[in-house]
């Protein structure tokens, strides 16, 4: 199963063992945690946790905290976004701070706030 967007993104859930789609027209609230891909394009409040990629569709509202290791915006978000890759696609939104080693903002798309480079962790930095 695939997942398509209207920006020519895409996920192929078969490959990465799955996704977790919050529709739209629902609504969640709380703490999300998971090792696959994350599409939202209903409401959500709260923090997310992925050690894939975030992807917040046209319609999709996120308030709260993301980590994840890539993060594509074409819906609204506000708080603060720890990722290694950030893409803010045409009329995607951010407001708040972003934490990442790679930022892309294509034309159209909008941030607010504050951006930080990522540090590398001590573990990291020993390898």
């Amino acid at each position: 199963m695939a997942i398509f967007t209207n920006d020519n993104k895409q996920f192929d859930a078969a490959n990465t063992n799955g996704a977790t789609i919050i529709a739209a027209g629902t609504r969640f609230k709380g703490e999300l945690k998971s090792e696959c891909h994350i599409h939202i394009d209903g409401e959500f409040d709260g923090n997310i946790n992925s050690n894939n990629t975030v992807m917040i569709g046209k319609n999709g509202v996120v308030n709260g905290d993301i980590f994840a290791q890539r993060v594509i915006v074409s819906g609204i978000f506000k708080g603060t976004m720890d990722s290694d890759c950030i893409e803010i696609l045409p009329n995607g939104k951010i407001e708040g701070t972003i934490i990442c080693n790679e930022l892309y903002i294509e034309k159209k798309g909008i941030f607010i706030g504050e951006s930080k480079i990522k540090t590398k962790t001590s573990e990291e930095i020993n390898d």
